[in-house]
């Protein structure tokens, strides 16, 4: 099974410099697709073809595999693979011209019921995470580790906010307020991926999310705890992608970094539809 999840990470890097290249060339186009699927939630047409390139690339070589993918309709399968996609992550990003974005391609193992192997590559600036279970963490060839911060007063911690903020503006600046007392300071990139695999090599120390969907966090995961760091819910339950709310550390501080958070809404600790 193992051979099988290796085989799979190769084939996709040797692929990932043709779609590397395609994001970075099609960010800049002057007449670049934009639309809006909510008031702040947007998809351009650089998210519909990598995920079309993604997608045709693991048909051909994998056709028995299932994929989950922002853009379209699940695949079903017959292997026991499934493939977590996410093909811009940091769309608004993108869009903006900032070279802060990542495609994502996470494969999760049904006999497991783990992600066990995770892929994200940042093409503008030519960074490669990966990870397989059990091989450890690696970027642009080299292992990375999170950091060994033992105190929060010494950390750097990274956040997101949801689409929806409006409707958790009051939980949102709350939890901010207690973390910007407690901790060296607060970062925000945009890009889930990013702020997961940044924990990963110890730029940041902890990074908190919520309202976040499967292929924001499902490649990154496997990277940063094969680098030696932790995820849970808010409430200290096992990480979980379907869950849709995420505190990952270096693992030193998760506990006293969970005693910040405010307890999310019942409601909010619901699985997708999807899995």
């Amino acid at each position: 099974m193992k051979e099988d999840i290796i085989i799979r990470s190769s084939k996709i890097k040797d692929f990932l410099p043709t779609l590397n290249n395609y994001l970075v060339t099609t960010q800049t186009k002057f007449n670049l697709e934009i639309h809006k699927k909510g008031p702040v939630d947007l998809v351009t047409e650089a998210d519909l073809k990598s995920e079309e390139m993604l997608r045709d690339f693991i048909n051909h070589e994998f056709k028995d595999d299932h994929i989950l993918s922002e853009e379209s309709e699940s695949k079903k399968g017959s292997s026991n693979f499934r493939w977590i996609i996410d093909p811009i992550d940091g769309t608004t990003n993108f869009a903006h011209g900032l070279p802060l974005f990542g495609v994502c391609i996470g494969l999760e193992n049904f006999n497991t019921g783990k992600i066990e192997m995770g892929i994200v590559s940042f093409p503008a600036l030519k960074e490669i995470y990966s990870a397989v279970r059990g091989l450890g963490a690696i970027k642009n060839g080299q292992k990375i580790f999170a950091s060994k911060r033992s105190e929060l007063i010494d950390c750097l911690v990274t956040t997101g906010f949801p689409y929806d903020k409006k409707n958790r503006m009051k939980s949102i600046l709350e939890n901010m307020e207690k973390v910007l007392n407690k901790t060296r300071d607060v970062r925000r990139t945009g890009v889930a991926s990013l702020d997961l695999c940044w924990v990963a090599e110890g730029k940041f120390d902890v990074y908190y999310e919520e309202n976040l969907k499967p292929w924001d966090m499902a490649a990154a995961s496997i990277i940063l705890e094969e680098a030696g760091g932790k995820l849970s819910t808010f409430d200290g339950n096992d990480f979980n992608p379907f869950i849709p709310n995420l505190v990952a550390s270096n693992s030193i501080v998760h506990e006293k970094f969970l005693e910040l958070l405010n307890p999310l809404d019942p409601n909010d600790e619901i699985e997708y539809g999807i899995k």
